[in-house]
């Protein structure tokens, strides 16, 4: 059977949602989970912590794994691993069961998230492809909002225990779909050893141009990542004091980001002129964020919109010309991607609770400089020495 391009983009939306909705839709019951299984909040970020170790090892393995196998092979053992291991998770009976069961969901949401973007790369081209790209990057900014407002939804309809079913039927409809998927994508498989599938990300981390792009596309999410898991300090304890109107500020901020992409894309502006209105972007968000962000929750909101509608042009644009470069397999490409996406957005969120700052905003402050200061550097060395990059030449 042939899957169709609108089930096809479905599929791939399902399968980008797995980190937020894994990660974020249990942390309004966080208290009420530590009670539960009788331990303390340090043993029990071990769930999250861990998770997102897994995960990273996940990405970095089975998106070459389905250059060898082929995307259905991974997709139907990832998305089935992690729907046990959710299933599991809402049953587990003690905490080192639970941190064990999301190790387990954690390796299958990898392997989802880095055969979704193998899969665009495989079936789409030109415009088609950079909407899909689009759609996607919307879910990836709102994902991280929705899923908590989505689970404490759930925990007041019936408790924690549904913060893992939830998850679990999407991935559920998600394999459904992925049984329609065809075989042979890609037609051409990598056909060395699964060690070698995985050696096959060594020569595009090698190649200079594309690794250099790669981190001023994905290290965005380092500033998301360091905003956002501040950001209920700032609004709401012995920050701004918003209360319960935190989370309409934190939406907000992330709504109007998207607002702002889709906006700017409206102007059909060259690939060049992106790297300029980048730059652009986050100046603005950086000097705001210095300067008035500390003034009123409006004003922090609005300071944090440039930077959220940057994110989101990286994720469609970026992403866009860097699956069109010839340097290797879509598998490998993707994980290498995800991989660098996740590792940003884990570093932001360790290093703006250790900087030496009296307060979260001119923490996040820094992690806005610190990702402009490397952009510039690297857009100024393009602009000197030129790049081959195909469509930024």
């Amino acid at each position: 059977m042939r899957m169709n391009d609108r089930l096809l983009i479905t599929l791939i939306l399902m399968m980008s949602m797995f980190a937020p909705l894994s990660t974020d839709m249990f942390l309004p019951s966080l208290d009420e989970m530590v009670e539960y299984f009788g331990t303390t909040e340090s043993t029990f970020s071990m769930a999250l912590y861990l998770f997102m170790f897994f995960l990273a090892l996940g990405i970095l393995f089975l998106g070459p794994t389905s250059d060898k196998y082929g995307r259905r092979k991974v997709c139907i053992a990832s998305l089935s691993l992690y729907i046990a291991a959710s299933f599991a998770c809402s049953f587990a009976p003690t905490i080192e069961v639970l941190i064990a069961m999301r190790i387990l969901q954690a390796i299958g949401a990898g392997g989802a998230m880095a055969v979704s973007v193998a899969l665009i790369r495989d079936c789409f081209t030109g415009e088609r492809r950079s909407k899909v790209l689009k759609i996607v990057a919307i879910i990836g900014i709102l994902g991280p909002v929705l899923a908590p407002i989505i689970g404490q939804a759930l925990i007041w309809a019936v408790d924690w225990h549904a913060t893992f079913w939830a998850p679990a039927i999407v991935a559920l409809a998600a394999l459904g779909l992925t049984l329609m998927l065809p075989a042979n994508i890609p037609e051409q498989r990598y056909e060395g050893s699964i060690a070698g599938a995985v050696a096959t990300i060594g020569p595009i981390l090698r190649n200079g141009e594309f690794r250099r792009f790669t981190v001023m596309m994905t290290m965005v999410t380092f500033c998301v990542l360091a905003y956002v898991s501040v950001s209920e300090y700032i609004y709401k304890d012995k920050g701004f004091g918003v209360g319960d109107m935190y989370s309409i500020y934190l939406a907000s901020a992330m709504i109007l980001g998207v607002l702002a992409m889709m906006c700017l894309e409206k102007l059909k502006l060259s690939r060049k002129d992106h790297l300029k209105l980048f730059f652009a972007l986050m100046a603005v968000a950086t000097v705001l964020m210095w300067t008035v962000a500390d003034r009123g929750p409006l004003i922090f909101m609005v300071a944090v919109i440039p930077m959220i509608a940057t994110s989101s042009l990286a994720r469609s644009f970026g992403f866009d010309v860097l699956l069109s470069q010839d340097v290797g397999n879509s598998g490998a490409i993707s994980s290498v991607l995800n991989f660098s996406t996740f590792m940003f957005a884990t570093a932001g969120m360790i290093v703006v609770v250790n900087l030496p700052f009296d307060n979260y905003i001119t923490s996040v402050a820094a992690c806005f400089t610190i990702y402009l200061a490397v952009y510039t550097v690297l857009w100024i060395r393009m602009i000197v020495k030129g790049t081959t990059l195909k469509g930024l030449e």
